[in-house]
């Protein structure tokens, strides 16, 4: 820990309160023990290894009783720390490792009464830059603020006398508590009865209304979510700080349940009240581009550019003011066959984010409906690299080509990977040589680099899923190439994922079991696949295992199919029967359809 050598140097205590809080508390402490003096930690109960983990850290540790009150107990934190400036932490909250020694440095600096800190709620369990925004006041000095409220606690400033003294002290802090598997029933449960029981005090206040509402929008339950965001709505008072969150909130339910209209009139009204909210404004184009309001969405998306970053306390999901805009900008212009324009938009994203690798297949998909000339499309995505012949930028290139079937470029592309240093035996490599292989239909030698790709001995590679990916393929190269069929059997076998598995068996052996709208990813891009190398009598045999699955989506996933192969006119059939059959539509199914019949 941090040890004071100088009379200008501010000390941190860490004051926490957990109860089994096993599962990320050592990560949470280790992440600002360089910048802390101390630890203080008030257990309510842990029957976990909580306490056990925390040894090695020599925190002080003191028990409490817990009483349905997460004030009480972390005032009861406060009382027992000793350094000038106070930090606390949730156990399931991690200061990045770059904004440590900011921290630090704040502290050596700071006269503020409080710091602000930057929350990322994570939420995707395996992509930790998806994460939603909040700012929250976590730092400040010894005995300036105590806790109030049973559940959702706030900071409290003691001196009424006087405006606190506030900073932002830029430190970020990654929170994993709203990932669906850290918020079980017995979260949910007893959040549910903290909350119950002081609107049942105070029945009109909006705050506990606002997240009795957020405890129904966690689990989809958008009807009930918005019967508490509606009441909330009418007592808000606009100058405190989850106002804007509740507007944000209760405009993203409307549009969940359908009621876009209703959703467009509540952004309306929060933009009057927070006009430097970019993110209520991208919520605006997101809902007009759903509704097939082009050029009305169009508007608000370069509005979202002209705002620019909002202030910290009006900002909720990062990137809305440069890359988000720039690529729904991009997919519209797409949908409306405007590749020039899409290419410019998917290049301006490209430029603010230049490791967002994904915009590569985007790009090369505008370049590839652009230029007849495939050789200008290749030289064009070498361009976009400072060194093409890096094998990063070679693999994510050839991945590009070989989904706009250009083989003749991608074969190009991979052979620079002969003249670098790097081993032409790497996961990447084989998968890459299968795709090419299976679209060139040498289906037995394509389904063997596959199996070479998944080999456990294998070099790991860097592009995403090619495990699954490779599957598939090897899946489709079984359903065509009866030499692949039993060798394609025994690995099924011996895979974990049960989810694979079914799918897989339903579409090899006739399983009749039924299936959930979980599997139409993988059935979509087996059927894909199939259709891709033109292998039609296998397509329309595979069809069959859509019967299988329990979902009204069905059919829009199979006119997505269709329309991504080139199939329009089966694409629209498709939807207008999905629409007959099951009242079913998406955003994408309504572009496709408006496209068509604008023409």
């Amino acid at each position: 820990m941090y040890q004071k050598s100088g009379e200008n140097l501010n000390t941190l205590s860490l004051c926490m309160i957990v109860k089994d809080a096993q599962k990320y508390i050592e990560q949470c402490i280790e992440s600002v023990l360089p910048a802390i003096t101390e630890i203080i930690i008030v257990d309510t109960g842990s029957t976990d290894n909580t306490l056990e983990k925390i040894k090695r850290f020599n925190p002080s540790v003191y028990n409490m009783e817990w009483n349905n009150n997460f004030s009480d107990a972390r005032n009861v934190s406060l009382k027992y720390a000793t350094g000038d400036y106070i930090i606390v932490l949730d156990a399931d909250e991690v200061v990045y490792a770059k904004d440590l020694t900011k921290l630090i440095k704040t502290l050596e600096n700071t006269k503020a009464d409080c710091l602000t800190v930057r929350f990322h709620n994570l939420i995707n369990e395996n992509d930790e830059n998806n994460f939603s925004i909040h700012e929250g006041l976590r730092i400040f000095k010894n005995g300036s603020y105590c806790f109030e409220g049973a559940i959702h606690e706030q900071p409290v400033f003691n001196f009424p006398d006087r405006k606190p003294v506030i900073e932002q002290s830029g430190v970020r802090i990654k929170h994993y508590g709203y990932l669906k598997s850290n918020s079980g029933e017995k979260k949910f449960n007893r959040n549910m009865a903290i909350l119950n029981d002081v609107l049942e005090k105070t029945p009109n206040e909006p705050f506990h209304l606002f997240n009795m509402g957020n405890q129904y929008m966690s689990t989809g339950d958008y009807k009930a979510a918005l019967k508490y965001y509606d009441k909330a709505d009418k007592f808000k008072d606009i100058n405190l700080a989850y106002s804007p969150h509740l507007i944000f909130r209760r405009a993203s339910c409307l549009r969940n349940l359908g009621q876009r209209e209703e959703s467009l009139a509540a952004l309306a009204q929060g933009l009057k009240f927070y006009p430097a909210c970019t993110d209520l404004e991208f919520l605006r184009g997101s809902i007009l581009a759903g509704m097939k309001r082009y050029t009305l969405a169009i508007d608000s998306f370069k509005r979202c550019i002209e705002m620019g970053q909002a202030p910290p306390n009006l900002c909720f999901f990062p990137n809305t003011e440069n890359i988000h805009p720039l690529i729904e900008l991009a997919e519209i212009y797409n949908g409306m066959d405007d590749y020039h324009m899409a290419l410019e938009h998917y290049l301006k994203a490209l430029k603010v984010n230049d490791k967002g690798y994904y915009l590569i297949y985007k790009i090369a998909a505008s370049l590839n409906k652009l230029f007849a000339d495939k050789a200008i499309v290749y030289k064009n995505l070498c361009n976009l690299f400072a060194d093409s012949s890096y094998r990063l930028n070679v693999v994510i290139m050839t991945d590009a080509l070989l989904n706009e079937k250009l083989l003749g470029q991608a074969d190009i592309a991979l052979d620079a990977c002969k003249n670098n240093d790097s081993t032409e035996k790497d996961a990447d490599t084989f998968f890459l040589r299968g795709r090419m292989l299976f679209y060139a239909k040498e289906y037995r030698a394509a389904f063997q680099s596959f199996s070479n790709s998944i080999c456990p001995d294998v070099v790991k590679g860097i592009l995403p899923n090619t495990q699954r990916r490779a599957r598939e393929y090897m899946l489709a190269c079984s359903l065509l190439c009866s030499d692949c069929y039993n060798f394609f059997i025994d690995i099924k076998e011996s895979m974990d994922d049960s989810m694979e598995k079914t799918v897989y068996s339903a579409f090899l052996e006739a399983d009749s079991n039924p299936l959930d709208d979980k599997t139409l990813d993988i059935i979509s891009q087996v059927l894909s696949n199939l259709l891709a190398v033109s292998e039609y009598d296998a397509f329309e045999k595979a069809l069959s295992i859509l019967n299988l699955v329990e979902s009204n989506n069905v059919l829009l996933c199979l006119s997505k199919i269709y329309f991504d192969s080139g199939f329009r006119d089966m694409a629209i059939k498709t939807i207008l029967r999905s629409v007959k059959e099951f009242g079913a539509i998406d955003s994408k199914a309504a572009m496709i359809l408006n496209k068509e019949f604008s023409v």
